[in-house]
């Protein structure tokens, strides 16, 4: 009898803290990004922004993504990236969140995306 108490204890915790799990997040890879000025464009209702994002490591790739909203020039971000590709979240983090190694490298060179 406390077995099954037990697992079903397990299982109600599980259960309940699925549904406050935020699956855009969970498992994604972060990057972090400079809300550039130039390279945005307006489509309809959304924004869609190029940028480059740097992860925990400094390395860097270029990043596109869309939001509902004018983000505001020169802010930071913290992207949430599922399948190399997709931007499932972002939030934007106070400049002294950013690991300096990153910081400094956005602020000194401009941003810029070569065309294909």
């Amino acid at each position: 009898m406390k077995r099954a108490w037990t697992i079903g204890g397990v299982v109600l915790v599980l259960i309940l803290g699925w549904r406050f799990i935020d699956t855009d997040r969970l498992f994604a890879d972060v990057y972090y990004t400079k809300v550039p000025s130039a390279n945005v464009t307006d489509q309809g209702k959304t924004h869609t922004y190029d940028t480059i994002g740097y992860d925990e490591d400094g390395k860097k790739r270029p990043i596109t993504f869309e939001a509902p909203i004018r983000l505001a020039e020169g802010e930071f971000l913290k992207l949430y990236v599922k399948d190399e590709r997709t931007v499932t979240a972002y939030e934007p983090v106070p400049a002294s969140e950013i690991p300096d190694r990153l910081k400094d490298e956005q602020t000194e060179k401009p941003v810029s995306i070569p065309l294909p």
